[in-house]
């Protein structure tokens, strides 16, 4: 008994001089342990430099944004009811030109929730159901009626983006991002997003690209299967915490933080 008690120690301290000497990468090996980087993440980084901003209203908080062609901007407006005329919370629609004139506006109080994207022909957002579940409506936009309902994945769709063929919807629970055609009106993919908190995400032409409030990172996603190719450095890009809302003209990048009502142009680098 004597000896074993004597072994025992004589075995750990040898062990923690095997360890001592041991490289960082074969401790991890030895130990089991395992480094908090995902074995997925591109070596690209991207850096981005702010060149414009545009200011998205005057009360409230922006819930959704989408560029309808050039010159047009929809806007889904949230106000709190401690700010709104009527005392309750309020829900509003608004298609704005880019000196910020109002074209059309219209409330969507209890009907429309966040997330906002234009095909072309419809604007896309979302609702949330009496069960707890989240409805995707197609909205006409010469009258800014509801044309059509569909059931939406999740119970927490954050944002939406229209790649040229679908509309894709980031769910913030779900760590995801699912793909809704508008031709057979229903979800045909979803993929894994980088993070775990999906909020943002918008359409360059080639790329989605993501934004994830739980690491405050923007990220780029290519591909059918939306593989994840780049991020964009910290140095440019970092809200951890927040929502943030991006968007694209069709030839530059904008987002958007919600409570700031602004949207601010960037250009890659």
């Amino acid at each position: 008994m004597i000896g074993m008690m004597d072994a025992t120690p004589t075995k750990a301290r040898r062990h923690a001089v095997l360890l001592a000497g041991l490289s960082l990468a074969a401790i991890l090996a030895v130990t089991g342990a395992s480094l908090a980087v995902d074995p997925e993440e591109p070596d690209m980084v991207l850096a981005f430099t702010s060149l414009d901003s545009l200011s998205l209203g005057d009360e409230g908080f922006v819930a959704g944004v989408t560029w309808m062609g050039p010159d047009t901007l929809a806007v889904l407006q949230t106000v709190p009811d401690s700010v709104s005329a009527s005392g309750d919370r309020e829900v509003h629609l608004v298609l704005r030109d880019r000196l910020g004139e109002i074209l059309l506006k219209e409330e969507f109080s209890g009907v429309l929730d966040r997330g906002l994207a234009w095909d072309g022909t419809f604007l896309y957002s979302c609702g949330d159901a009496n069960d707890g579940s989240s409805i995707l409506y197609q909205i006409q936009v010469d009258t800014l009626q509801v044309e059509e309902a569909f059931d939406a994945p999740g119970h927490r769709p954050t944002a939406m983006c229209f790649d040229g063929r679908y509309v894709w919807l980031t769910d913030r629970d779900s760590g995801r991002a699912d793909r809704f055609d508008p031709e057979v009106k229903a979800i045909t993919r979803s993929a894994v997003t980088p993070g775990f908190s999906p909020f943002g995400v918008a359409w360059d032409g080639s790329n989605i690209w993501v934004t994830d409030s739980g690491t405050g990172r923007m990220y780029r996603l290519s591909g059918s299967r939306l593989k994840w190719t780049a991020t964009v450095d910290t140095e440019s890009f970092l809200f951890r915490g927040q929502d943030v809302h991006l968007l694209h003209d069709g030839g530059t990048f904008w987002y958007v933080l919600p409570q700031e009502r602004v949207a601010v142009e960037l250009r890659f680098d």
